[in-house]
C-alpha cells in the first residue's frame, strides 16, 4: 500500500513538474537561449496571472538575495578569516574583517537587480511605469555606492594596517600625519569616481564640472606651490628616510644638530646653542645632509697636529699611539689608532691623527683628553709643538748719506 502511495505520489509531481515545464505549449519551455530558464513563465504559474507571477518570482529572488547575503558572511567568517589568521600577516585579516558588511551588502543588492529585471520582463506593464526606473536607478545607485564602500573598505585597512604595523615603529609624527591625510584622500577618491559613475549613468554632463574642478585645482596648486612642494618631500623623506628623531645631522652650510620633529612641511632640529632650527621640507630634500647616526654612532675624529722640524718623527708617533692605545675609549675596531706624516708645513711638520671612538656625541670628551695627554709627553719628552713665524730680511740698494762727524743736524741746536 505504501509502495503504491509512494509510486502515485511521484507520477503526480512528475506531472505537475512536467505542466509547469511545457505550459504553455510553444512558449517558456520552447524558447531557446540561455536566460530562458531564468525567466518566469510569461502566461503565469498555478494559474497565476503575469504580474503576480513577476512578483512571485521577485520575492522568490528576494529570499536568494537574503539567504546568499548570508552565505557569503558566513563563509566569510568560517573559512576565509580563520585561514587568514594562520598567515604570518596581520593585513589579510583587516581586509576580511573590513569588507565582511560590505561584499554581502554588494552580493544582494546585485541579486536584487538581476532579479527585477528577470522577474519583471516582458511585463510592460510595470517596467513602463515610472516607479520602475525610479527603483531600478535606486538599486543601480545602491550598487555602486556598495561596491565602492567595498574598495574603501580594503583600502581603509591597509591604510590602518600601515598605521599599526609601520608607522607604530616609528618615532616620527610624519607617519601618523600622512596616514590620516591618506584615509582622507582616498575617501575623496572613492566617493568621486562613484559620483562619476551614477552621473555618467543617468546621462548627467559633468564635463562642465570636471573643467571647473581642473581650472580651481589648477589655481591652488599656484597659489600653494611651496607648500605642496614641502608636503611632497615629506613624504619622499618619510619613504626615503635618511634621518629620524634623535638623529644629529649637518646641513650643508655647516649648521649642526639633533632632529626634534619631521613634520608634514617643515622639519625642526634643536642646534648646539639650544635653539630650534626650522627648515623647510623642499629644502632638505634638495640639500646635502649627513648623518652621524648612519649606519651606527661610531665616528672617526680626524686630529691634525704638527711638531717642530728637527724632531724625531719615529719617536713622536710612537708617543701618540702609545697615548692613543691607553685610552680606554679609543677603539681598536672597525680600525686601529694611526698617525700619518701628511706634509711639510711652513713652520711645522704636519701629522695626522686617526681614531675611532664608540659615539659621535663623546667626540669633543674625548678628543680633549687625547689632546691634553700629548702636550703633557711632548713636554715631558722635550717635543716641540711650533707657532707659525717668519724671519723678515730687509734689503736695500740705496745708499742713504751719513752726516760728518761732529757736525749738528740741520735746524738743531746743540745743548
Amino acid at each position: 500500500m505504501r509502495s503504491n502511495r509512494t509510486l502515485a505520489g511521484c507520477a503526480g509531481a512528475w506531472s505537475l513538474g512536467g505542466a509547469l515545464l511545457a505550459w504553455p505549449a510553444g512558449g517558456w519551455a520552447a524558447e531557446a537561449g540561455p536566460q530562458t530558464m531564468l525567466r518566469p513563465p510569461p502566461h503565469g504559474v498555478l494559474g497565476l496571472s503575469p504580474l503576480a507571477t513577476g512578483w512571485l518570482w521577485f520575492a522568490v529572488w528576494a529570499v536568494i538575495a537574503l539567504a546568499a547575503t548570508k552565505a557569503v558572511r558566513l563563509i566569510w567568517n568560517r573559512v576565509f578569516l580563520p585561514l587568514a589568521r594562520r598567515t604570518r600577516t596581520t593585513l589579510d585579516v583587516g581586509v576580511l574583517e573590513a569588507t565582511r558588511r560590505p561584499i554581502g551588502f554588494v552580493v544582494c543588492v546585485a541579486l536584487l537587480l538581476t532579479g527585477s529585471q528577470l522577474s519583471f520582463a516582458g511585463l510592460p506593464a510595470v517596467t513602463g511605469h515610472p516607479a520602475w526606473g525610479i527603483a531600478q536607478g535606486i538599486l543601480y545607485i545602491a550598487q555602486v555606492l556598495g561596491v565602492t564602500a567595498l574598495l574603501y573598505a580594503a583600502a581603509r585597512a591597509f591604510i590602518e594596517w600601515y598605521s599599526s604595523q609601520m608607522a607604530a615603529k616609528s618615532k616620527s609624527k610624519l607617519d601618523d600625519q600622512f596616514v590620516t591625510l591618506f584615509h582622507k584622500l582616498a575617501k575623496f577618491v572613492f566617493l568621486f569616481v562613484a559620483l562619476t559613475i551614477i552621473f555618467d549613468h543617468f546621462g548627467i554632463q559633468i564635463t562642465g564640472l570636471l573643467a571647473t574642478a581642473g581650472v580651481m585645482s589648477l589655481a591652488v596648486a599656484f597659489a600653494a606651490q611651496e607648500t605642496i612642494a614641502n608636503m611632497i618631500s615629506g613624504f619622499v623623506l618619510m619613504v626615503d628616510r635618511p634621518f629620524k628623531p634623535g638623529d644629529r645631522i649637518q646641513f650643508g652650510s655647516g649648521q649642526m644638530g639633533d632632529v626634534l620633529e619631521i613634520g608634514l612641511r617643515s622639519t625642526r632640529v634643536l642646534s648646539f646653542d639650544n635653539t630650534v632650527i626650522t627648515v623647510p621640507n623642499a629644502e632638505i630634500a634638495k640639500a646635502q645632509i649627513v648623518n652621524f647616526n648612519a649606519p651606527d654612532a661610531r665616528f672617526k675624529i680626524r686630529a691634525p697636529l704638527g711638531v717642530a722640524y728637527g724632531s724625531d718623527l719615529r719617536k713622536v708617533k710612537a708617543i701618540i699611539l702609545d697615548i692613543l692605545n691607553a685610552h680606554p675609549e679609543v677603539l681598536k675596531e672597525p680600525a686601529p689608532p694611526s698617525v700619518f706624516f701628511t706634509g711639510f708645513g711652513e713652520s711645522s711638520l704636519d701629522l695626522m691623527l686617526l681614531y675611532w671612538v664608540a659615539d659621535y656625541r663623546d667626540q669633543f670628551r674625548i678628543r680633549d683628553e687625547v689632546n691634553m695627554a700629548i702636550k703633557d709627553r711632548f713636554e715631558a719628552e722635550g717635543v716641540e709643538i711650533p707657532f707659525p713665524q717668519r724671519d723678515l730680511h730687509i734689503r736695500s740698494t740705496v745708499e742713504i748719506p751719513q752726516p760728518p762727524a761732529g757736525s749738528k743736524p740741520a735746524g738743531g741746536s746743540g745743548v
